[in-house]
């Protein structure tokens, strides 16, 4: 039987997608609480690179420190609905992860940052820090919901040109479908992207009703809802 263990934050992030392909592949979870935000994962030591998620596949003892290379791993060693189907599909799938990779990276990351009231400066948020400096946190979360729509115009633009649908792909849910949802779904519904939302309007995706047609069809799988539940109208981030 496949087991493996994950360490993240108690927030859906970057986690929440590796939960819902292991659900959906039916491989079981045991989960660690990394540090800043619990103790049973000490990130900065334990992992190679100082980062999380962070998985490891017991059955083949394989450890892992990075999103793509996990949730790749996953689909391919545990063959399931989200298991790309040919060489072009994998290809494909892929490229809209990469899109949600940096939309999740430029808009809700520093987000993440805001909310939590995060400013040290790090490799990973002097983005954010540098936009904070030049005129605080209304103007810094103005230029992220700029970003939202402009990054999410691209994609919408795309997604209408290629006839798009139900999934990015088309008829098969993908581990990108899967990401975006997430993210969609954490824009829309946590607690702390209401900053966001405040600037955005209160349908962040009212414009891009593809992308949000796509997320609306990966929330209908009963796997995915079962999982779910209320999660995202509970984690603060």
């Amino acid at each position: 039987m496949s087991d493996v263990t994950i360490a993240y934050f108690p927030v859906i992030g970057r986690g929440e997608q590796i939960r819902l392909i292991c659900a959906m592949h039916g491989i079981s979870v045991s989960e660690l609480a990394s540090t800043p935000l619990g103790e049973e994962f000490d990130k900065d030591k334990e992992a190679p690179f100082g980062t999380v998620p962070w998985m490891k596949d017991h059955a083949s003892g394989l450890e892992l420190n990075d999103s793509l290379a996990i949730v790749q791993y996953l689909v391919t060693k545990y063959e399931g609905p989200l298991t790309p189907k040919s060489a072009e599909d994998a290809a494909r799938t892929a490229m809209y992860w990469g899109w949600v990779q940096d939309y999740y990276s430029f808009v809700l990351s520093p987000m993440h940052d805001i909310i939590t009231g995060h400013n040290e400066v790090f490799w990973r948020n002097l983005r954010l820090t540098d936009t904070l400096a030049e005129g605080g946190k209304d103007t810094a979360i103005a230029n992220l919901a700029t970003l939202h729509n402009a990054r999410l115009g691209f994609l919408e633009n795309h997604l209408k040109a290629m006839d798009a649908g139900p999934f990015l792909t088309g008829e098969h849910c993908s581990y990108a479908d899967i990401f975006l949802y997430t993210c969609v779904r954490t824009v829309e519904e946590t607690p702390g992207f209401g900053m966001l939302r405040a600037v955005v309007g209160d349908s962040p995706f009212a414009n891009a009703p593809i992308a949000a047609g796509i997320a609306a069809a990966v929330g209908e799988i009963d796997v995915v809802k079962a999982s779910v539940g209320s999660k995202f109208s509970e984690c603060p981030i």
